[in-house]
């Protein structure tokens, strides 16, 4: 079903030239002429078309796990749709570092984010690390490794950072 602003670009070119010629003029050889010189137009309408359409696409999805699982799917793997986002907010996400401290005298544990996390300032380390969700390929589709990161790239939210996990 098209909507009111879609129809509006469904536009047959060579009827509607046929329609502006005068009555006199509706010839073959002028409509051949006509039809020669609207071809350029037909085509860059149909590029709008295509352009309209991707535009809506785009704007239809965002940064949410079940959008980007399915725009990786529709555009890398439509068949089977094996790829999947694994989250990083469950009981695996208890990533930490480990740090020796002088006046205990032993390796303590320091939780990187999360209720008790501890910010580390030294230079050349942030005090974070890991990834905020992995994206889970088929190994089938390690060749479409520069397409995946560019998609997950323009959808994922500014601050996440993601790993690329083969199966």
């Amino acid at each position: 079903m098209m909507s009111r602003a879609d129809r509006s670009y469904n536009v047959n070119m060579r009827r509607l030239a046929l329609l502006a010629l005068p009555t006199w003029l509706r010839r073959p050889l002028a409509g051949a002429l006509l039809y020669a010189g609207i071809a350029p137009l037909g085509r860059l309408l149909s590029e709008l078309r295509a352009y309209r359409s991707a535009t809506g696409y785009r704007l239809r999805h965002n940064g949410q796990v079940c959008k980007l699982r399915g725009v990786l799917n529709d555009e890398l793997d439509p068949e089977l749709r094996r790829i999947a986002i694994e989250d990083d907010d469950g009981a695996a996400s208890v990533e930490a570092s480990t740090l020796w401290r002088r006046e205990m005298g032993r390796w303590v544990t320091v939780p990187q984010r999360g209720s008790g996390a501890v910010g580390i300032y030294r230079e050349g380390f942030a005090g974070t690390g890991g990834y905020d969700f992995w994206v889970l390929v088929p190994a089938e589709l390690q060749r479409a490794e520069p397409r995946l990161r560019a998609i997950v790239n323009m959808y994922k939210l500014a601050g996440k950072r993601y790993a690329i996990n083969y199966k």
